[in-house]
């Protein structure tokens, strides 16, 4: 798991070193879910690319872990007891197309915006499981669970006018390509990130 990490944050620093170039960046904080680290970085006056890493505290999606238990092999002979998340990294990257919307009077910029890209998620979970056959003693087994697939976005954002600092709030849909092909789930976030 902490090579995959690895892997994964070092792809993110060359994307980000390929952006580089961008007239515009911004860096900032994502809460919501995923809850992480957003860079933003504008290729065109109204085109971006947005990276983020982020993770998920262990409570989130209970349901989904409960009922991804009966697609692992391993457990085919097991009833489920219970799960415990032990850690889950985000890796997602974007291109966004960006829109202005007028509104007079107002200071500052507000604009919407699409976008695709890719999200990766890698969680550890522990399952605690009871087999259906003699010996019945409670087991425990933890697996990666990885999650794979397009995502496709859409949102609003807001730029202060005399201050380098940008909010934002968008929601997301994740088609699953690994590990339950074809499963949509969605997700939302706000943020805010300080232009430099």
């Amino acid at each position: 798991m902490k090579g995959k990490v690895w892997i994964a944050a070092a792809v993110i620093a060359v994307l980000m070193s390929t952006a580089a170039d961008a007239q515009d960046r911004s860096l900032g904080l994502r809460l919501g879910y995923p809850l992480g680290i957003t860079y933003k970085a504008y290729v065109q006056s109204n085109h971006a690319v947005e990276l983020l890493l982020g993770t998920a505290p262990g409570g989130w999606n209970a349901r989904y872990y409960e009922n991804s238990f009966s697609k692992y092999h391993d457990f085919d002979h097991g009833t489920y007891l219970s799960h415990h998340v032990k850690s889950t990294v985000y890796l997602q990257g974007r291109y966004l197309f960006q829109y202005n919307i007028p509104v007079d009077g107002m200071e500052g910029k507000l604009e919407w915006y699409w976008g695709a890209g890719a999200m990766l998620k890698l969680a550890n979970v522990e399952y605690k499981y009871r087999l259906s056959e003699p010996p019945t003693n409670n087991y425990y087994k933890t697996v990666t669970d990885i999650d794979f697939g397009p995502e496709f976005m859409g949102g609003m954002e807001y730029t202060f006018e005399d201050v380098p600092i940008t909010l934002f709030g968008e929601v997301s849909i994740l088609m699953e390509l690994v590990n339950r092909p074809l499963v949509f789930r969605g997700f939302a976030g706000v943020g805010g990130r300080l232009r430099f």
